[in-house]
């Protein structure tokens, strides 16, 4: 979810911020139907990383470099891992990039795929911010789209970051750095917050899958 504070230090805003929007997101949450109350017995260790209930993306479509369909639908069928970011998040961004490339490494197989989705909306191509990755090294699966799209997103997410705007036209992006796991109904499944610890993330990732399997077939009983 974006908010501009023109003329002003971000830094003076952004904790006070992100703690209403986490607010009104509880409020919101709250106000969910019935049928998406959780109804799963989470394991005490799982319970700060899984998502309760699980959040179902809303239908969307977004924009990729090489121009091909990105919607909603590219998530089913397959575990995802989703970062938001920009092409000017360095040096913050570092240590969920390289997560994300940790796991893309570990998890090398058609079952698995990886998506940067982009912030900055108005000043970054989908083409650009796939170049910045690449000149970082990295390859993952990249979408941009408009503001509207990229806020709805964000808000299934809970993925927060905050736009200062500056009176000399120059402006600034922060942001929370979660990598977030989709499951393969397109469902948000779990977030993973820093500071990351790969080994600590790939454990808890191969519980939360053995757990999703056994959930989900008592589920569809």
């Amino acid at each position: 979810m974006a908010k501009r504070c023109k003329g002003l230090n971000s830094k003076c805003f952004l904790i006070s911020y992100l703690m209403i929007v986490g607010f009104l997101l509880v409020l919101w949450m709250y106000r969910l139907p019935l049928m998406n109350e959780e109804h799963r017995d989470i394991p005490t260790d799982m319970q700060s990383y899984i998502a309760s209930p699980a959040r179902q993306l809303p239908e969307f479509s977004l924009n990729t470099p090489n121009k091909s369909a990105f919607t909603h639908h590219w998530f089913e069928g397959k575990w995802s891992f989703v970062y938001f970011s920009h092409g000017h998040c360095v040096p913050a961004c570092q240590p969920a990039l390289e997560e994300m490339n940790k796991l893309k490494s570990s998890f090398a197989n058609a079952d698995f795929q990886f998506l940067v989705i982009g912030l900055d909306t108005e000043h970054e191509t989908a083409e650009q911010l796939a170049a910045f990755l690449q000149g970082q090294q990295l390859d993952f699966n990249v979408a941009t789209g408009s503001a509207s799209i990229i806020e709805e997103l964000a808000r299934s997410f809970i993925a927060l970051f905050l736009q200062t705007d500056y009176d000399d036209g120059s402006y600034q992006i922060e942001q929370e750095h979660h990598l977030f796991v989709v499951d393969p109904k397109g469902r948000v499944y779990a977030t993973f917050k820093p500071p990351f610890n790969h080994a600590r993330i790939q454990a808890e990732f191969l519980k939360l899958r053995y757990f999703y399997a056994k959930s989900e077939d008592l589920a569809d009983k």
